[in-house]
């Protein structure tokens, strides 16, 4: 008969098994960390992208804020080609994501609002934010899950200028 049996016993096999699952124990969390990542740091760019679209057509087709005056750029005035769907799949709603440009002592300072929208309702982006808190090492705080659009006092309150609100071209 056979002597010479080529093959695995049961208990390397099993030995196999164990190292594979620890090894996915240790794996799919830092994986699954990496993309939630990834995600947010698409979310970052997306939001410099649409100020700097916003940036391109202040003082261009859009009139640049007077003193005291906020400006408010839907996403749905600027050419987004390049912002067809958050990093979830899910479309920007062109409505609630926006970039406020307000005048503070002779210089634009620019402001984002940022939202992706599932079919189910669900958002995800940047609550309104300025331009420089987008480049800090705490950045990655500022996406967060079911973000609202903000409301003109807000708005008003986190830009510190109290005057009228002109939306887009207006």
């Amino acid at each position: 008969m056979y002597k010479n049996k080529n093959g695995f016993t049961l208990v390397e096999l099993l030995a196999v098994v164990v190292i594979l699952s620890i090894l996915m124990v240790i794996a799919v969390p830092n994986i699954i960390s990496t993309l939630d990542r990834n995600k947010k740091e698409t979310y970052i760019g997306d939001a410099k992208k649409l100020i700097a679209l916003a940036r391109n057509q202040v003082g261009n087709r859009i009139n640049k804020p007077g003193n005291g005056e906020i400006v408010r750029v839907n996403l749905s005035c600027l050419d987004n080609e390049d912002l067809p769907s958050d990093p979830e799949g899910n479309p920007y709603d062109e409505t609630d994501s926006f970039v406020i440009v307000v005048r503070k002592e002779e210089q634009l300072v620019y402001y984002v609002n940022l939202i992706g929208r599932s079919s189910k309702g669900a958002t995800r982006g940047i609550f309104l934010t300025d331009r420089a808190n987008l480049d800090t090492d705490d950045r990655m705080k500022l996406v967060k899950k079911d973000v609202v659009a903000p409301t003109d006092i807000e708005i008003r309150n986190i830009t510190g200028v109290s005057g009228n609100i002109r939306t887009c071209g207006n």
